[in-house]
């Protein structure tokens, strides 16, 4: 009889040791087949040759079994429970998508309050037949790279026209016009925030519509900067396109400049606040490196404004200037240079020679008029190129001419004037480096701008000071 110490299959066995015995394969022992047979051990200890079970049923093997069972049957479980997570964490993303999609302008964040002006009268601008000598190609583009709105999440400037109340008409020009009022809901609550308002006039034309569209495609591509006007909303899905910026309360710097010497405002009607009956020559110095300080914002963002001018500048909050209307102004990123194409205003005193002359725009054209804007700026609020018929200020530049001097502004200031008009556009400095020198040279504005020597008479003929 043999005995295993382990659960085996005895039919395997047998098998194995009937081959055996057949084959002798027992050695010096002959084996009959007929002998090896299963043995039963009952229950008693006996032994009988009744067939048990071939294989063993341990208890064991039914326990593993209905563990593995259990365990497969929570995986499973854990399996539906991950999908079903999956599933639902999609829903929720895109119900969260449609609704940042739905967000309108209740998430703004918070602006300053300050305005703004539209179209210049014409007396600034004249119509002159385009003269290209270069026939390569404007690369413009509307890239919304840079475009930020008021809040990560909104996707539109659009604000319901029931939304905005016009109040009054503040400035008016040869085809816009621009409002005080208030905008409901700008800052994600029911309150309601003062902001300025840019529309057109009933006698505007298509092309002056295409022009404040512009402006505001290219104010929607500007992050805030203190010395750059705020875009906050606009209003382009009723009849009337509307505009809204922030509300400046000393309206635009021309006029400024002007009101501190009694003169009236041709532009803005009545602003919030009253400028100093006297302006200091720091506060001069102040004005332009903060324009300067705008502009350079402007360039970094390869925007060419082309109307670069004292009435294009507004006064807010803190006498801080900011430059304002772009809608001349042209995105270019494809070599910085702009060729004007079609028949249209020019502002002839602040545009650069190599515009005037070749239709040519680069943001160095903008430095040029920046120069001009200084020459405001330092005469408070006179008129370039006085006396002086714009369509032959072409002319004079070609042969060289710059307007002299004021006699109350240092060398080394009109020196800087100079280099923006120089006629290679490259040998001009760039906006930073006109921040930098100028902001520098603030604490030497006694110096540099003499108003004891400032003789209004030169600079108050009616003629010229009309806009």
């Amino acid at each position: 009889m043999m005995r295993f110490n382990r659960s085996v299959v005895v039919s395997n066995v047998l098998t194995v040791l009937l081959d055996a015995a057949r084959q002798e394969k027992f050695g010096g022992f002959k084996v009959d087949p007929e002998s090896i047979k299963q043995v039963f051990i009952t229950t008693d200890g006996s032994e009988s040759t009744t067939k048990g079970p071939e294989e063993c049923t341990c208890p064991s093997n039914n326990v593993s079994l209905a563990i593995n069972g259990v365990l497969a049957f929570i995986i499973v479980l854990l399996i539906i429970y991950i999908i079903w997570l999956h599933k639902k964490g999609r829903t929720y993303e895109d119900e969260r998508g449609v609704s940042y999609n739905e967000t309108g302008l209740e998430d703004t964040e918070p602006s300053l309050s300050d305005s703004t002006k539209l179209a210049q009268p014409p007396a600034e601008y004249m119509d002159l037949i385009e003269v290209n000598k270069d026939n390569r190609k404007a690369q413009s583009s509307a890239s919304g790279a840079d475009y930020v709105p008021l809040h990560p999440l909104t996707r539109s400037w659009e604000v319901p026209r029931h939304h905005v109340t016009i109040e009054k008409i503040i400035g008016k020009g040869a085809f816009g016009q621009v409002a005080k009022g208030t905008a409901l809901g700008l800052r994600g609550s029911p309150e309601t925030t003062t902001v300025a308002i840019k529309m057109l006039k009933t006698n505007a034309t298509e092309s002056d519509k295409r022009d404040l569209m512009k402006e505001l495609d290219t104010m929607k591509q500007l992050k805030p900067h203190p010395y750059v006007i705020k875009l906050l909303g606009c209003v382009t899905e009723s009849d009337q396109l509307l505009v809204l910026i922030e509300y400046v309360p000393f309206g635009d710097l021309l006029g400024y400049l002007r009101k501190s010497r009694g003169l009236r405002d041709t532009y803005f009607k009545d602003p919030d606040i009253k400028p100093q009956t006297n302006l200091t020559s720091q506060q001069l110095m102040k004005f332009a490196w903060q324009i300067a300080d705008g502009m350079s914002y402007l360039s970094s963002k390869s925007i060419i404004h082309r109307d670069l001018a004292a009435r294009n500048v507004l006064v807010g909050q803190m006498e801080s200037c900011k430059v304002t209307d772009f809608g001349m102004a042209r995105d270019v990123q494809q070599e910085n240079i702009y060729e004007r194409k079609t028949k249209g205003r020019l502002p002839v005193k602040w545009t650069a020679y190599e515009a005037l002359m070749y239709s040519k725009y680069t943001t160095k054209s903008d430095v040029w008029s920046y120069g001009i804007l200084l020459y405001e700026i330092f005469t408070i609020g006179g008129s370039p190129y006085p006396r002086m018929d714009g369509r032959k200020i072409a002319n004079l530049l070609q042969d060289g001419y710059r307007m002299p001097k004021p006699q109350h502004v240092d060398e080394e200031l009109y020196q800087i004037m100079m280099k923006c008009w120089k006629n290679d556009p490259d040998a001009r400095p760039t906006f930073t480096e006109l921040k930098n020198q100028l902001k520098d040279m603030e604490t030497l504005h006694k110096k540099l701008i003499n108003m004891t020597m400032y003789d209004k008479q030169l600079y108050a003929n009616v003629e010229d000071l009309i806009v």
